[in-house]
């Protein structure tokens, strides 16, 4: 009975987001998303509505309660604290989550469970590295036709997996996530490298490593071409510019990424809400909501 209750006050408040009285329309609007998760399906009810202006309203709550939403799934993702590295593939389909809220993380994995699926196949005659570096970076970049967006290098949609692997295009640090992503599927030791200013990826190997660039299309590079790249962004070259990134490392840098797109289109409530969930995964521990938020 007080659960039939409480859900018919959350459709009596979603009524009210149209009341001539601005005042009321406002408390309504806080009470709806304070209530959070709970009101999003009626919420989404009245996005499908016959009522325009209540369309239009229960939209932007939606668009309050989401980010909130999405938080707690970043502290969840960082639960483990600082002593112990993130999930990528989780992280990066929280991402996603954020630019497109209604996109299904399970259609992603199985695009991502298909490609290595195919590209197994391929590899399973190769067993040098630099076959294996050859075969994959053939199969990404020329068969299926992944590359750098050097054209619209600052599109938001750069940096969702969903549209990466929807528009073989993305950022280097986005390709080289889908190059780490694929290998961990099939056992292979390929990991990220986050220089200053270029992201790229490297076949690990104790003595000599095989680096490789997935925004220009898997082309090889020397440790002398590494050193050139970091130093054309004008840094001073130091060795640990070519280690291995954290998976935390990578999501961050990916953040800022997308917080920066944000900032120079003017979008200030999403390049806040990014600096909020940078934050989260900065220091989870100081990042935790209260007893009386949670």
């Amino acid at each position: 009975m007080e659960q039939k209750k409480a859900l018919g006050q959350i459709s009596s408040l979603i009524k009210l987001l149209t009341d001539r009285d601005e005042f009321v329309r406002n408390r309504v609007r806080d009470q709806l998303i304070e209530l959070g998760e709970d009101a999003l399906p009626f919420l989404e009810m009245a996005t499908r509505g016959e009522d325009e202006s209540l369309r239009i309203q229960a939209h932007l709550v939606i668009q309050n309660i989401l980010p909130n939403k999405l938080a707690e799934k970043f502290r969840q993702l960082t639960k483990k604290g600082l002593s112990q590295d993130v999930d990528l593939e989780a992280g990066m389909m929280l991402i996603m989550e954020f630019g497109y809220p209604e996109s299904d993380p399970e259609e992603c994995r199985q695009k991502l469970d298909d490609l290595a699926q195919e590209l197994g196949g391929i590899l399973y005659a190769n067993t040098e590295p630099q076959q294996i570096v050859a075969a994959f970076t053939h199969f990404l970049f020329q068969k299926n036709g992944f590359k750098g967006n050097k054209h619209n290098y600052h599109n938001p949609d750069n940096s969702f997996i969903n549209k990466v692997l929807e528009n073989h295009t993305g950022l280097p640090i986005t390709l080289s996530a889908l190059c780490i992503l694929l290998a961990k599927r099939l056992n292979l030791p390929i990991v990220g490298v986050g220089m200053p200013g270029h992201y790229i990826v490297k076949y690990s190997l104790p003595l000599e490593p095989i680096y490789f660039d997935p925004f220009h299309q898997g082309r090889l590079l020397t440790k002398k071409e590494c050193v050139k790249i970091v130093e054309q962004f004008g840094h001073q070259f130091e060795e640990h510019f070519l280690s291995q990134s954290t998976q935390r490392e990578t999501l961050i840098r990916m953040l800022n990424n997308l917080k920066q797109v944000y900032i120079n289109s003017n979008e200030t409530k999403k390049a806040e809400t990014l600096t909020e969930y940078i934050k989260i995964l900065l220091n989870p521990s100081k990042n935790q909501p209260s007893e009386r938020t949670r």
